[in-house]
C-alpha cells in the first residue's frame, strides 16, 4: 500500500463521519434519545480527526491526543449502554467500568506508553470491553419477551458496527510499537496496510452509525 493511497483512505475514513452528522442535522427534532447520544460521539470524532489530521500534514506527532480521547470515548460509548443495559446491569457496574478503565489508561500513558507512542494497551483494553457490552446486548435482545422490529432499531445498528470493529481491530491494538518506529521500507509497508485495514474497518463502522442515525424507531 502506497504512502499516497494510505493518505487517501485515512482522509475519507477521518471525515466520512460527516454523512451520519448531516442526517442528523436534517432529522435533529426526530431524533431518538439514543441517537441523540450517539450524535455526541460523532461531534467528538470529528473534532479530534480534525485536530489529528491538522498536525499529521504538518509532520507533528499526533498520537498524544488519543491517548486522552480513548478515555473520552469509552465515556461517551458507556454513556449510550447505559440505558440500553439497566435491565441486566446496575448504573454503578457501568461507572466502574469508566473509573477502571480511565485509571487503566492514564497509568499507561504515565509508566509504560508514553504519549509519543501508540496506546495499544488501552486500545487493547478499550476493544475487550467493547466486545463485551456488545455481547451484552444482543443477550439482553435475546431476553426481551415481546418481539421487536430490529430493523427500526437504532441501538441494534449501532452495537453491531461497535462488535464489527472492535473485533476486527483487536489484533491491531495488539501490535507492538516497535514495528511503526522500525525504518526499514517492509516495516512501513506493514504500517500502511495495518492502518490502511484499520481505515477500511473505519468506515464500515460509520455506514453503521449512518445506519443507526437513519432509522426511524417506533416510540413505545
Amino acid at each position: 500500500m502506497s504512502e499516497e493511497f494510505f493518505g487517501n483512505l485515512s482522509l475519507i475514513s477521518s471525515f466520512a463521519v460527516i454523512l451520519p452528522l448531516l442526517i442528523a442535522l436534517w432529522k435533529y427534532n426526530r431524533l431518538h434519545k439514543m441517537q441523540l447520544k450517539l450524535v455526541y460521539l460523532l461531534i467528538t470524532i470529528l473534532v479530534v480527526e480534525s485536530i489529528s489530521n491538522i498536525l499529521w500534514y504538518q509532520k507533528i506527532n499526533n498520537l498524544p491526543i488519543y491517548h486522552f480521547y480513548s478515555i473520552i470515548e469509552f465515556v461517551l460509548i458507556v454513556n449510550i449502554y447505559k440505558d440500553e443495559l439497566r435491565k441486566i446491569f446496575p448504573k454503578r457496574f457501568f461507572y466502574i467500568l469508566i473509573a477502571v478503565f480511565a485509571v487503566f489508561s492514564i497509568v499507561n500513558m504515565s509508566y509504560f506508553q508514553k504519549l509519543e507512542t501508540f496506546n495499544s494497551n488501552a486500545t487493547t483494553l478499550l476493544g475487550i470491553l467493547m466486545i463485551f457490552l456488545s455481547l451484552s446486548y444482543f443477550y439482553a435482545l435475546l431476553k426481551e419477551v415481546k418481539y421487536s422490529a430490529l430493523e427500526q432499531n437504532p441501538m441494534f445498528w449501532l452495537n453491531a458496527g461497535f462488535l464489527i470493529y472492535f473485533s476486527s481491530n483487536l489484533i491491531l491494538f495488539f501490535i507492538n510499537n516497535s514495528i511503526f518506529k522500525d525504518p526499514t521500507a517492509e516495516a512501513n509497508e506493514v504500517s500502511y496496510l495495518l492502518w490502511g485495514m484499520h481505515a477500511v474497518v473505519n468506515i464500515v463502522l460509520i455506514l453503521f452509525y449512518t445506519i443507526s442515525i437513519w432509522v426511524n424507531p417506533k416510540q413505545p
